[in-house]
């Protein structure tokens, strides 16, 4: 259980530190597909690096699986886990507002200073852009649909949001 549990947090270890490296020297403008892709590329690892260490212990029971795959299951729950954290830094309005506060040279700011360094227009655009490139919207002219996808989607989040009674949100 020790081995899954190591592999599995050395493999996370690994995704932020190749997120790190990748994201401060590369800047890659598709950023969440480029998490996507470090995480997943790190899949075989776990499983290279689980049968290659001692104690070797096989898949083939119950025991076995439970074993490998509370590894696995671990460095999946991390990167679930750090994708909230991540989509905090990256569009928290919220933070955005303190940051901006902050950076301001008396530490605050009217409602209209801050509309000012915070457009909602930039950031609806940005985020219409970001759904059309992941698949979610298309576009055309200058009116935006759901793809197929994003049906699906939409339908399973209204589908949350009227079971638990959370209201539109947004």
């Amino acid at each position: 259980m020790v081995k899954a549990t190591l592999t599995g947090l050395v493999c996370f270890l690994l995704f932020l530190l190749l997120h790190v490296i990748i994201f401060r020297y590369l800047k890659p403008e598709e950023r969440f597909k480029t998490l996507s892709v470090i995480f997943f590329s790190l899949a075989p690892f776990y499983v290279i690096a689980y049968f290659l260490l001692p104690p070797w212990q096989g898949i083939y029971s119950l025991e076995g699986a439970l074993v490998f795959l509370s590894g696995l299951f671990l460095y999946i729950f991390l990167f679930l886990g750090y994708c909230q954290f991540y989509f905090i830094v990256d569009r928290s309005i919220s933070v955005r507002v303190m940051i901006e506060i902050e950076k301001s040279a008396i530490k605050s700011h009217d409602f209209d200073e801050i509309r000012k360094v915070y457009s909602f227009d930039r950031v609806l655009s940005r985020r219409l852009e970001h759904m059309v490139h992941s698949g979610y919207l298309s576009r055309e002219a200058d009116r935006y649909m759901n793809t197929r996808k994003g049906r699906l989607v939409a339908y399973l989040f209204r589908f949350l949001k009227d079971f638990l009674r959370i209201g539109p949100g947004g």
